[in-house]
């Protein structure tokens, strides 16, 4: 690999940790880059894709206490996630190469308006009802469904898995906030390891790439958690989204 592209993916995998400590996305930052150097769609997912599932490892310890109260239930959502998940992956590998070369883009930009628009698309989203994750024979209907739905995006393409997410949990009638995020982090880790699972069983994965991401990811979040209270995550946000729409631009439009 040229000393000039591990720089350049270190930088995006330190950036990406630290956007996804402070405000997530952190897919959005790295997964353009990979496209840049030139792998192909499939590959540059499946790479990206590993490296986003190391990042959540560190987060599932914390929300343990939380989410113990709801054990069973969240054990469902873990079952219909893989199930997801693993479906999403293996139609990423099925879909046509140049199908996805025309698409990656539109879904780059598709994933950046997402997150822009995440807070209004939360407040469509909201349940008037509160759900307690007592029973999950709750999730015996639409729950069910859109939680696989949920875990198939994110399988097949993981960008715009975070914002899918946390609007369904809203949908839900999730209305704990650390909750939600426990939820985000461990069923994001289930359904997006499903996915590894499946790109990693085709040898779609980059592994020298992957392993000097998952080492920047890590670097990231550790920087991202120490400086969380002296950054304006605003200006964070922003600066994700300019780069997701500068490196849709420069996909999209002809040289």
């Amino acid at each position: 690999m040229d000393p000039l592209h591990v720089v350049l993916l270190l930088a995006a995998s330190v950036g990406a940790g630290v956007v996804n400590a402070l405000a997530g996305g952190g897919s959005l930052v790295t997964l353009p880059v990979l496209l840049g150097l030139g792998l192909p769609p499939t590959t540059a997912a499946a790479t990206n894709a590993v490296a986003a599932w190391s990042g959540l490892l560190g987060g599932t310890m914390l929300y343990r206490d939380v989410l113990a109260p709801h054990a069973r239930t969240v054990a469902v959502m873990a079952v219909l996630s893989v199930i997801g998940g693993a479906a999403g992956g293996g139609l990423m590998i099925l879909t046509p190469h140049h199908l996805l070369e025309r698409a990656m883009p539109w879904m780059i930009l598709a994933a950046t308006l997402a997150f822009l628009f995440a807070p209004y698309l939360r407040d469509l989203a909201r349940s008037d009802e509160a759900w307690a994750m007592a029973d999950p024979a709750d999730l015996v209907g639409w729950r069910g469904v859109v939680q696989v739905l949920v875990s198939a995006l994110t399988g097949f393409f993981n960008p715009a898995g975070g914002v899918a997410m946390v609007a369904a949990f809203q949908a839900f009638g999730v209305d704990d906030l650390r909750l939600a995020t426990g939820l985000k982090i461990v069923l994001g880790m289930a359904m997006t390891g499903a996915s590894v699972a499946v790109f990693v069983s085709v040898g779609a994965v980059v592994w020298p790439i992957a392993l000097l991401m998952i080492a920047g990811t890590v670097l990231g979040g550790w920087v991202g958690a120490a400086i969380a209270l002296r950054i304006d995550r605003r200006w964070l946000r922003g600066a994700l989204l300019a780069w997701g729409g500068a490196m849709s631009a420069a996909f999209l439009l002809p040289v």
